[in-house]
């Protein structure tokens, strides 16, 4: 089926329903939970609603709502919990307006803590949602955002430049390019700034990640393919008063964090954070002559304020951050001041200094209508030098949309607008001799305004619910662009959830940015003429079974996903060693990614995990159809994890263990800088150790505790200014076994 066609259908299924959309009587209960502070009351999300004495349950959506079957219940009386509130248990006769306030169980007292939350946990909506906690994080040493999926399997964390240390994630396992990250729900993080900023969030102010796979609302625009990350930060509501952190590594890497909270009355409240990282020694443990890790410098300082006034049902949030990092990599005895850019000594450097701001307004007109308004703007300025290869990039970033949500014959229409304006100015020239021929300047302009819909309905008895989504966006230079969404959800009953999406994306390619493994090595790039933006489709499947025996109860996940490109930039690292050709797909491109996971909990003190993920990606070029490199088409993940109920300690750790890669072809160089048309499977082994005290924890752990490195990371490193320098064929780990140590002091 042509895309064309395939669109057209999925326009059709929209429209359909948007016109069609009814409400059908069900048995079940509906209510809202909310959270009373301060005399301060508002809607909980995420909230786990429970019928006593049964495992079947439901959570709260972004309202706070919920609604849950009274199929077999007898005993109609739900216990309701959430993190930071004291639990409570409520009587419910079938009413559908149910009220239910949590009361905060912090006192002037002592502090009690009751949470029945798991730490991961799959949220009520549509799209496959997995939901990482700050309870999760502090499992491993998650000093940073890109360092927070060590336990996770739907998420993979890849190194792109082994001299700088800058990484991706990815979902579905397709290209970090493809993952649309949010911050706070706002597209602050894109283009430019992806490639560092995944690194430059500490994992301090993180409150929780969402992730959802596949297609996914078109409120968040086009660009979600493989799926979308949602980081939301820390406010006043849900930190502590007062946090600071202490880290520091085997290699002498130091990390300090900082939030403070403040309230100044019951509408207006604030965070402000502080996070540095200060360099390591110099290790260089295979003694190749390089750097095994960049020295790093980072200074982040970021403010949140909150207003909230209950009784007009209005929220504004405004925030801003500052960011500003040196990245040193290179050979042992590179010196910035004298080595920068010079063809004596080889060296990579990398200066940022970026600026943000977001803010978001609310106003709840009933319990239907509403609207909601974003808006962000970011400026990112990245001076870099790769041997004598310099790299300079400005971006500026601006974006709005908003949205009302109305009623519409019992199903919820979202209909609204957006703006999005995007300026990238890429330079790169050579400060020595090279064969080298992409120097020059890359402008690119971006302004899209758009429009969308949408439209989320519930049927069969309340059993199942459709999301229908269109919106139309007009490019500046690429035209009208039309994106169709479809996502279903299927309950039978409290213990099976069976979901599916289809839909479409389009993405423009930032070429030299997504690619700057390349720039530190000797390879030409050669860009063709009039590449295309990409074009996609995506659509998948996913069961989730919850299941309990006694003590022990958890879940299983089984999904399927495949993305087919219907345009795809392809970089050839094949057809020319010396080269690495840009071009537009000249037949098909696909990935299928089957994944299954079981999760385990047993006498609400150990958390089990096991899944088993397989990727397969392929592409046609010239005539000829080849598996992605770097992609381990068989991956495994096991973790487990212990703590007491009197939660005085915990132990986690976990293993992966990665298949075979395909590696681009080096036959032609000469035989000392040859490597494998395969890579060799391997294991990576974490674990970590806690002990909590009355307001101060202490934590220790290893990382890669088995010490596997990839042998002869960079081809050539002899002679980083020879014609066979290569640092971009790495596909494992290049840094061996790291301990580390921290601490927290909490004040609630």
């Amino acid at each position: 089926m042509k895309m064309k066609s395939i669109k057209l259908y999925l326009i059709l299924i929209s429209l359909y329903f948007f016109l069609a959309a009814n409400i059908i009587y069900s048995q079940s209960v509906k209510g809202t939970v909310y959270g009373e502070a301060d005399n301060k009351k508002e809607k909980l999300e995420d909230a786990i609603v429970k019928w006593m004495g049964t495992t079947k349950g439901t959570i709260t959506d972004g309202n706070g709502n919920f609604e849950i079957s009274l199929t077999g219940i007898t005993e109609k009386k739900l216990v309701v919990t959430y993190s930071g509130f004291k639990t409570d248990t409520v009587e419910a006769d079938g009413s559908n307006d149910l009220e239910i306030v949590l009361q905060s169980n912090t006192t002037t007292g002592t502090i009690e803590i009751t949470d029945d939350k798991n730490s991961t946990y799959f949220g009520n909506y549509e799209a496959k949602t997995e939901i990482i906690t700050s309870q999760e994080l502090v499992k491993d040493a998650c000093c940073d955002l890109a360092g927070c999926f060590g336990r996770n399997s739907s998420v993979e964390v890849a190194v792109t430049d082994i001299l700088t240390d800058s990484k991706e994630l990815k979902i579905l396992g397709l290209e970090g390019a493809y993952t649309q990250i949010l911050i706070d729900n706002m597209p602050l993080m894109n283009g430019l700034n992806v490639k560092y900023g995944v690194s430059s969030i500490p994992g301090t102010l993180i409150d929780k990640i969402t992730i959802s796979k596949g297609s996914n609302s078109v409120l968040q625009g086009y660009e979600s393919i493989s799926g979308i990350m949602n980081v939301l930060l820390k406010d006043y509501d849900v930190s502590d008063r007062l946090l600071i952190n202490g880290f520091v590594n085997s290699m002498l890497e130091k990390q300090m964090n900082m939030n403070l909270t403040h309230s100044f009355n019951e509408k207006l409240n604030t965070i402000l954070t502080f996070h540095s990282i200060q360099k390591s020694n110099r290790i260089d443990d295979n003694s190749d002559g390089f750097l095994d890790n960049p020295l790093v410098t980072r200074y982040v300082a970021y403010n949140k304020w909150k207003f909230s006034d209950k009784k007009n049902k209005t929220d504004f949030n405004i925030a801003g951050r500052l960011w500003n990092e040196e990245r040193i990599g290179g050979q042992k005895n590179f010196n910035i001041k004298s080595d920068e850019g010079s063809n004596k000594i080889y060296g990579q450097t990398v200066n940022i200094n970026s600026i943000e701001g977001y803010s978001r307004f609310s106003k709840q007109f009933s319990d239907e209508n509403g609207m909601k308004l974003y808006l962000s703007s970011s400026y990112y300025d990245q001076k870099s030098f790769y041997g004598i290869t310099q790299y300079s990039a400005k971006q500026e970033n601006f974006s709005v949309s908003g949205f009302y949500e109305f009623d519409v014959l019992g199903s919820s229409m979202k209909t609204g607008a957006s703006y999005k304006y995007l300026n990238i100015d890429e330079t790169v020239k050579f400060t020595g001799s090279t064969n080298k021929t992409y120097a020059g300047n890359y402008v690119k302009k971006e302004s899209i305004p758009g429009v969308f819909a949408e439209n989320s309905f519930r049927f069969l008895n309340d059993k199942a619910s459709l999301l229908t989504g269109i919106r139309l966006d007009y490019h500046n230079e690429h035209k009208l662009i039309v994106t169709p969404r479809v996502l279903f959800r299927y309950q039978p009953d409290e213990l099976l959830v069976i979901r599916a999406s289809i839909g479409t994306g389009f993405r423009t390619v930032n070429l030299l940015s997504e690619n700057t493994n390349i720039l530190a090595s000797a390879k030409d790039i050669v860009i063709e003429n009039g590449l295309k933006p990409e074009r996609i489709l995506n659509y998948g499947a996913d069961l989730l079974y919850y299941f309990s025996f006694g003590k022990i109860g958890g879940n299983l996940n089984v999904d399927f996903y495949r993305t087919d490109f219907y345009s795809k930039v392809i970089p050839d690292f094949d057809s020319d060693p010396g080269k690495v050709i840009f071009t537009n797909l000249d037949g098909k491109a696909f990935s299928n990614v089957f994944q299954a996971e079981a999760n385990i909990n047993i006498y609400s003190n150990f958390d089990l995990k096991l899944a088993y993920k397989l990727v397969d990606q392929k592409y046609d070029l010239n005539g000829k159809r080849y598996d992605q490199p770097f992609n381990s088409k068989h991956r495994i993940l096991s973790t487990i994890s212990y703590a007491p109920k009197s939660n005085s300690w915990s132990a986690s750790a976990g293993l992966q263990w990665f298949g075979k890669q395909r590696l681009p072809s080096t036959s032609a160089n000469p035989v000392e800088y040859q490597l494998p048309e395969e890579s060799e499977p391997y294991i990576l082994m974490n674990a970590q150790l806690n002990k909590n005290f009355d307001k101060f924890e202490i934590y220790a752990g290893v990382e890669n505790l088995l010490n596997f490195k990839q042998d002869n990371p960079i081809i050539s490193a002899e002679n980083p200014f020879g014609q066979y320098f290569d640092t971009s064929l790495n596909w494992g780990p290049t840094k061996g076994r790291e301990y580390y140590a921290g601490f927290r002091f909490l004040l609630k």
